[in-house]
């Protein structure tokens, strides 16, 4: 071999050995994918979520015979949600279901704060089970609008409530997730509004909710 034919060699060992001395390793690579929240399926960041289920609940200690004490129907629901850390979000939640009783139509649902936890955050985990907690308020707006007897359009009933539900999100990308979801929420309706007036219920009617929900997650 001539000299020219060494030196090509010897020159083409050297750009192997610059490459291969700087590309990251598999575990380097994994160590940099699991610090980067872009290429990560992870629950940080802003977060729209909306979708579609089933609500029902049952009204107990109930001295009020105009308060419709059973019923379950579809629900509709929206959030916003702030990912504080890769399992983590603060999130705010608020939920309606309509349904038709005698005297009229009667919508029920909730508007809510709370915290999520999803401890199977990760690298390339796309199944992320998770459970959340949360407080806020419930309400239940009876429209008596076609019915003769009323002479009042609207009646409200609000009232303090608390709520715990586990779900579980499946990543479609790193950006979007498809999620289902079942919970309970306690609550109690202590005041109600009529023509405007807010008054005060003398005796407190406790409320039980159950919920089946399916949506679709956005990070933005």
């Amino acid at each position: 071999m001539n000299r020219t034919g060494m030196k090509m060699w010897i020159g083409l060992a050297a750009i192997g050995a610059i490459l291969f001395a700087a590309a990251p390793s598999e575990a380097r690579i994994r160590h940099r994918d699991l610090n980067d929240p872009d290429r990560d399926y992870t629950q940080r960041g802003f977060q729209l979520y909306f979708g579609f289920g089933g609500q029902g609940y049952e009204i107990s200690d109930n001295e009020y015979s105009f308060l419709d004490e059973t019923n379950s129907d579809g629900m509709f629901f929206a959030g916003a949600a702030l990912g504080v850390d890769r399992g983590v979000s603060l999130y705010f939640e608020a939920t309606g279901s309509e349904h038709t009783t005698e005297l009229g139509d009667m919508t029920f649902g909730y508007a809510h704060v709370g915290i999520k936890y999803a401890p199977n955050t990760g690298y390339r985990h796309r199944w992320q089970p998770y459970g959340k907690a949360s407080f806020g308020g419930i309400y239940l707006v009876e429209d008596h609008s076609h019915h003769r007897l009323h002479n009042d359009d609207e009646d409200g009933y609000f009232g303090p409530s608390i709520g715990l539900g586990a779900g579980t999100d499946y990543f479609l990308s790193r950006r979007t997730a498809l999620f289902g979801e079942v919970g309970v929420l306690y609550g109690k309706f202590d005041h109600m509004v009529v023509d405007g007036n807010d008054r005060e219920l003398l005796n407190d009617a406790g409320i039980t909710s159950g919920w089946v929900q399916f949506g679709i997650r956005f990070r933005l």
